[in-house]
């Protein structure tokens, strides 16, 4: 019988950059959703990671490889794990984070898995030929990145972003999921939640189903995808109950693939270049990020506001050709990082945005909407308005605006 894990309890706090569930009134979830038989059906079994430590990366890997498959049905075409190794680290370790994953993937893009087949051993001087890099344009700057939690192994799972992950299955998308995992595990069903001294950090899998079932701890499982082969599990799947995703996730998000170019912004404004208008009970100060891996934010440097609860600045960029324009703000999460609320030219845009995390990283693009712009001076502020209960402060960091014309 499939492993099933227990939820545990915590505080509901706002999505981080996800999209939020139906609003009253919307069709109710399905009992079940299982994706795991399309991902066959697509020719995408599940490949073994052996000793390499790249799980964060197949995690991801499968995710880009099935909503390519969605937007291709019949191209049958694996994506290669190794090439993002390459393009999520390039340096000496393999371990990837999710953000590190994700900004690669945009960056570079991904190649055929025929063009970089995945190798049971590292090689630190591994590239890829000019053929795979071509071939992998044709994937980059397309995949929204939606948060639904932060790294941290302080908080748990709360039952809105359980939720969450809820909502992207039954739209039809898988989610990466990292976490704390059993140090012994006999089965292929995670249906406990056991103490924290019986598990250790961490694994990646992907979620590809649920079903509700109010016998188990959490009130049901999730399907989901190992790196481990098709002999693993049934066909390379197992269940995990949702009591044991909640005490033990460390971050979750899922993808989309976009229209070719959609993530390459038209215009950017860098936030560290942007006139101060005005701040108040926030002191802020350019902030060199290279000590935080700084090629994962724009010209690796962001403005640093230092603020209070309730603390804001507000800043000026200029619009040169008038128009409708897809919005989104880069900025960064970290321990001491606070609840924002941002602001257009003085109307609010976007849900909150909590941009605590248990490390410093990159927060991935928070989408603000579609905005008529006139030519001209624009105004966007920023508002600490409450921080989580792990969070050591109310501050925040601001990378860039980028702005691309609405399609």
């Amino acid at each position: 019988m499939p492993w099933v894990l227990a939820v545990a309890g915590g505080l509901p706090v706002l999505g981080q950059n996800a999209e939020a569930p139906p609003a009253n009134g919307a069709p109710r979830l399905p009992p079940k959703v299982v994706l795991d038989t399309e991902y066959l059906s697509s020719g995408l079994p599940t490949i073994d990671q052996g000793d390499r430590d790249v799980c964060s990366l197949f995690a991801i890997t499968g995710l880009a490889e099935f909503e390519y498959a969605r937007s291709a049905p019949n191209a049958h075409t694996r994506l290669s794990q190794e090439y993002l190794v390459w393009a999520a680290t390039g340096k000496t370790g393999e371990q990837a984070m999710f953000w590190e994953a994700t900004y690669g993937l945009n960056k570079e893009g991904i190649c055929a898995f025929d063009l970089m087949p995945y190798d049971l051993k590292a090689d630190p001087a591994r590239k890829p030929s000019p053929a795979a890099m071509q071939n992998a344009r044709t994937l980059g700057e397309r995949w929204k990145v939606n948060w639904i939690k932060r790294w941290n192994v302080t908080e748990p799972l709360t039952p809105a972003q359980i939720g969450q992950i809820k909502h992207a299955l039954a739209g039809g998308h898988p989610v990466a999921c990292g976490l704390r995992w059993p140090k012994k595990i006999n089965d292929t069903a995670i249906l406990t939640v056991p103490p924290p001294g019986e598990v250790r950090d961490g694994h990646s899998i992907a979620f590809t189903g649920y079903e509700d079932d109010p016998s188990v701890p959490g009130g049901g499982f999730f399907h989901f995808r190992n790196s481990c082969g098709d002999k693993w599990g049934e066909d390379g799947f197992g269940h995990m109950c949702y009591g044991y995703a909640e005490a033990y996730a460390n971050d979750v998000l899922w993808m989309k693939l976009e229209a070719p170019g959609s993530e390459a912004p038209a215009r950017r404004h860098e936030a560290e270049a942007m006139k101060v208008v005005r701040a108040q009970h926030c002191q802020t100060s350019v902030q060199n990020m290279d000590q935080f891996e700084g090629a994962l934010w724009s010209h690796h440097e962001q403005l640093f506001g230092n603020a209070e609860k309730g603390g804001s600045v507000v800043l000026r960029f200029e619009v040169v050709d008038p128009g409708a324009y897809r919005v989104r703000l880069l900025a960064t999460a970290a321990p001491d990082f606070g609840r924002i609320r941002i602001a257009l030219d003085g109307k609010f845009a976007g849900p909150d945005v909590d941009l605590y995390a248990g490390r410093v990283s990159p927060s991935g693009a928070l989408e603000l909407g579609t905005h008529e712009l006139g030519a001209g001076p624009h105004l966007l502020e920023v508002t600490s308005v409450g921080k989580s209960p792990a969070s050591g402060g109310f501050s925040f960091g601001l990378d860039a605006l980028d702005l691309a014309p609405a399609r």
